[in-house]
């Protein structure tokens, strides 16, 4: 017994250096199960994506199983992509709480500020422009109370819907827009307020999302709503009964994607950095464009030309455009004074 103790004791296994090896040698172990390091080749690799709402179809439909097939050519391994939809403020808020989002796709620049301010995302990751679509009124068929432009909107006797700025990432353009093409039609500011009050005084409902609203809107409720051209004309493909007013000075809505850095480990890096080039591609861009939105490298030919478009730059750019806006303006002067009316409500009149 004596002899075997004193054969390891020999051996110096107390000896700080092989101490300091060995934690070593644990901390590498430790990283690369935690990293993801996949042991199994028969396992495929799991993204996960977080996307506005109206965003469902073109990933779900077309992107994702492209990019999967892509994948799978040229590495010969699985990729499997999760999509998770909603309204696009909700979404940075939940990923900030901890959502396990590895790419965050959002309607603004602005989301993905704050999830760079809280820091999921590193602050020299460059965020991505996937698509861009402008603003347009959607009107029940005939356009009964003759509405061409944003101004018309504030004529009495109009029930109008809304995607709720508060959450939704198309009620913050829809701000801008009804906003900005007074102001840059006029250049003066309180026309503009004027404007986008007198808009707001006709809103009755209100929905979290950009596609939430429209769901309203086909159900019944409401003459008229403020919404992505792109999510207008994937309704008019599904035959709901509408018209699309574009129009002639309208913002232009710029869509973002960016990488969420907390939550991705070493062994995704490559995909996900792949999947970011991928919908960047001609290939990503041209399946962008059959779900109707105006990509970011390619044009289309099967969309109305703008007449005077504009962007957030045209309004001093996000942190301005919102600050101004919309904690500034709308939900100080027009939010609390809002005369909103229960969904059912619509629903059973049938208006």
């Amino acid at each position: 017994m004596n002899q075997t103790f004193s054969r390891f004791k020999d051996k110096n296994w107390g000896h700080p250096l092989n101490w300091f090896l060995g934690a070593i040698f644990l901390s590498i172990l430790i990283y690369l199960v935690w990293s993801g390091i996949q042991f199994d080749d028969s396992k495929p690799l799991r993204l996960i994506v977080y996307a506005f709402s109206t965003q469902e179809e073109v990933l779900t439909q077309g992107i994702f199983p492209a990019f999967e097939q892509a994948w799978e050519a040229q590495t010969g391994e699985d990729v499997d992509i999760e999509g998770v939809f909603g309204p696009s403020g909700t979404l940075s808020v939940q990923i900030t709480m901890g959502a396990p989002a590895d790419i965050a796709i959002f309607s603004n620049q602005r989301h993905i500020d704050w999830l760079k301010f809280s820091k999921c995302v590193d602050r020299d990751t460059d965020q991505v422009m996937i698509a861009s679509t402008p603003l347009v009124i959607l009107t029940r068929p005939g356009n009964p109370a003759n509405i061409s432009d944003f101004a018309d909107l504030t004529q009495p006797g109009i029930t109008l819907l809304h995607a709720d700025p508060g959450s939704s990432g198309a009620g913050e353009w829809s701000v801008l827009a009804e906003y900005g093409s007074a102001y840059l039609e006029t250049g003066d500011h309180d026309t503009a307020e004027a404007q986008l009050k007198g808009i707001w005084q006709n809103v009755r409902l209100v929905g979290s999302s950009a596609r939430a609203t429209l769901t309203l809107f086909e159900l019944g409720a409401g003459d008229a709503l403020v919404t992505y051209e792109q999510d207008a004309f994937l309704a008019r493909e599904r035959a709901v009964p509408l018209e699309i007013v574009t129009p002639p000075r309208t913002i232009l809505a710029r869509h973002y994607a960016v990488i969420v850095d907390d939550n991705v480990t070493f062994a995704e890096r490559q995909v996900v950095e792949a999947f970011l080039a991928f919908i960047q591609s001609d290939e990503g861009q041209q399946i962008f464009s059959q779900y109707y939105f105006r990509p970011a490298t390619i044009e289309s030919d099967a969309l109305p030309v703008l007449i005077h478009p504009f962007t957030e730059e045209d309004l001093g750019g996000w942190a301005q455009a919102y600050y101004n806006l919309i904690e500034n303006y709308w939900k100080t002067e027009i939010e609390p004074g809002l005369e909103l009316e229960p969904a059912a409500s619509f629903l059973v009149r049938g208006e």
